[in-house]
């Protein structure tokens, strides 16, 4: 099964510590962290959503050919 990195962006509260998820609900687990496909596009998800109280997080993580369908 082939395996590639993919760069990736979650965003995190900053005064709670609770991330962002697909849903644009609350979750204490990076696991239920939603993914955003670049930075701009975090970014202003989180102004949206939280003002100025977050952080963006990024880095890679694997996807396999299953997790892209």
């Amino acid at each position: 099964m082939k395996r590639t990195l993919q760069h990736v962006y979650v965003i995190q509260c900053a005064s709670t510590g609770r991330f962002l998820t697909s849903e644009l609900e609350y979750a204490y687990s990076l696991k239920f962290a939603g993914r955003a496909p670049d930075y701009e596009h975090a970014v202003e998800t989180a102004r949206d959503h939280l003002d100025d109280d977050f952080e963006i997080h990024e880095f890679y993580e694997y996807k396999t050919a299953e997790d892209r369908d």
